[in-house]
């Protein structure tokens, strides 16, 4: 499903491989008013992070085909991406290096509490101007 662009500054990207867990995400966002655009892997996401120029991003690490932490490398190394909070929401989130975990707005381990996402989400889109 992809957002409208004029809801840019409220759209959050979720890319999760997981069907429930990508649709959770989706219902609980768009319960708060977000809109929602999501993906089942990170084949095309940046692009698609350039050009939609999301709020936020909600990342999964264990991703097929390309994993959530190279392409959480390759957001932070584009200047027209690297100050889109990304928020890790991870079960391999204990492997996440040092480096990535700081290039993270945070990270969530799964399972997660819907509240805590939520949380989350907001302090994130708070840090963005």
């Amino acid at each position: 499903m992809i957002a409208e662009e004029g809801h840019a500054q409220q759209l959050v990207l979720v890319i999760e491989d997981d069907q429930g867990i990508r649709d959770l995400l989706t219902d609980a966002l768009q319960g708060e008013g977000y809109a929602v655009t999501a993906m089942e892997s990170a084949l095309g996401a940046a692009m698609l992070v350039r050009r939609l120029h999301p709020r936020v991003i909600l990342l999964d690490l264990g991703l097929p085909y390309r994993s959530g932490g190279s392409l959480l490398n390759d957001l932070k190394a584009d200047p027209a991406t690297a100050k889109i909070p990304v928020l890790v929401v991870s079960a391999l989130s204990e492997s996440l290096s040092p480096e990535r975990r700081a290039m993270a707005a945070a990270v969530i381990p799964k399972p997660f509490r819907p509240d805590t996402l939520l949380s989350a989400v907001r302090r994130a889109c708070a840090l963005v101007n």
